[in-house]
């Protein structure tokens, strides 16, 4: 009887434990991460630097749709000459800009965004209102203010990046956005 008391205490005591730990949720994670630590480690740089480039060219695709607008806006509203040749080549260098960029997103499996930035947007309707001589001023004052600051992250981006690709493209870009800001300096 003694046995069978015993089995059956046992037996209970095994029931309970098995609710209580079903009861519980999810087991707590374990206290010893240097496993998932050792496993994670490279992954997480890798992840970080392919953030940073995934959000470097798609801020660098929004700039060059808009540079694209911008030139075709130039062209259309501008009465000074020089300053509709700027835009044209504007239009130009940024469309194959633009394609480059693509290539670069496809690479790392990521769409390519077709919307300019509401920031773009909101210069472009700025100076859409303009005509003449207040155009080509506000312009100018923004291709310069544009091209000054893309050659700031460009620059950033061949220092700071570790994917070689957008490295190279960042440096291979450099030459053409001081040119432009060169020429939007010259059309003051």
């Amino acid at each position: 009887m003694k046995i069978t008391t015993i089995l059956l205490a046992a037996s209970v005591a095994s029931a309970a434990l098995g609710a209580a730990a079903q009861t519980r949720g999810p087991a707590a994670p374990s206290q010893d991460q240097s496993i998932v630590t050792a496993e994670a480690s490279p992954r997480a740089p890798t992840d970080r630097a392919n953030a940073r480039s995934t959000e470097f060219l798609m801020d660098a695709m929004r700039a060059s749709l808009a540079n694209v607008r911008m030139g075709e806006l130039a062209t259309q509203q501008s009465n000074d000459q020089r300053v509709r040749d700027y835009g044209t080549r504007l239009k130009g260098d940024f469309s194959t800009h633009t394609a480059e960029i693509q290539q670069l997103l496809m690479s790392l499996d990521v769409p390519s965004p077709t919307q300019l930035s509401t920031e773009a947007i909101s210069h472009l309707a700025a100076l859409a209102r303009l005509s003449a001589e207040e155009f080509d001023m506000a312009f100018v004052q923004q291709m310069i203010w544009t091209h000054t600051d893309a050659i700031e992250r460009y620059g950033a981006q061949t220092h700071a990046n570790p994917d070689r690709s957008v490295h190279d493209f960042a440096a291979a870009s450099l030459p053409m956005l001081r040119e432009h800001l060169a020429k939007a300096e010259a059309l003051r």
